[in-house]
């Protein structure tokens, strides 16, 4: 079983159509691991999202910052930036759907030594944290000022994110959720 890790799909669905294509992708005997951002800036992200959903454990995904943003924007936080390509998803008949399904995604997903996320490892960050992916909240602890605004104030699919990812590793360690 071969796992192909693609990172930045961004809304390029034809692209990645034809990466599958080229590597020979098989659903019955390979994994792909998304690297975040699958959608946004391309003008493929309905496309890439309908494709990528029905895939199930064959398609392992972590959420990157578009993915974010565009979480945000479902739950009507902030605005469209200039070339975003995310209206078409949130005009989409099967939008509820589509993102119930990527607020499941996890930020970080580890699985045999192998540990795929978006963004970088912050290495100062106890082990632990960057085991389950939330290096982030050490990064928050150090910088507020700089990080406040951008993670939490203005990006609620980031605290849902970060709580679901605490919650998992405090029930995991055996610590409960108190």
């Amino acid at each position: 079983m071969a796992i192909y890790a693609i990172g930045d799909i961004q809304g390029c669905y034809d692209e990645l159509t034809e990466l599958l294509d080229l590597i020979g992708y098989a659903p019955d005997r390979d994994r792909l691991w998304f690297v975040g951002d699958l959608v946004n800036r391309g003008p493929g992200s309905l496309q890439t999202l309908r494709l990528v959903k029905p895939m199930g454990d064959n398609a392992i995904t972590v959420l990157g910052n578009h993915d974010f943003h565009l979480l945000r924007l479902a739950a009507g936080f902030g605005k469209e930036h200039r070339g975003d390509t995310l209206k078409v998803v949130l005009d989409a008949p099967d939008r509820t759907a589509l993102i119930d399904w990527l607020l499941q995604r996890p930020l970080a997903h580890r699985e045999d030594g192998w540990l795929l996320i978006h963004a970088g490892l912050v290495p100062q960050a106890p082990d632990w944290m960057q085991r389950t992916g939330l290096e982030w909240a050490y990064r928050l602890a150090h910088e507020p000022r700089r990080l406040w605004k951008r993670y939490a104030k203005y990006n609620p699919a980031f605290v849902v994110g970060f709580v679901r990812q605490w919650l998992v590793h405090r029930s995991a360690s055996g610590r409960g959720y108190r």
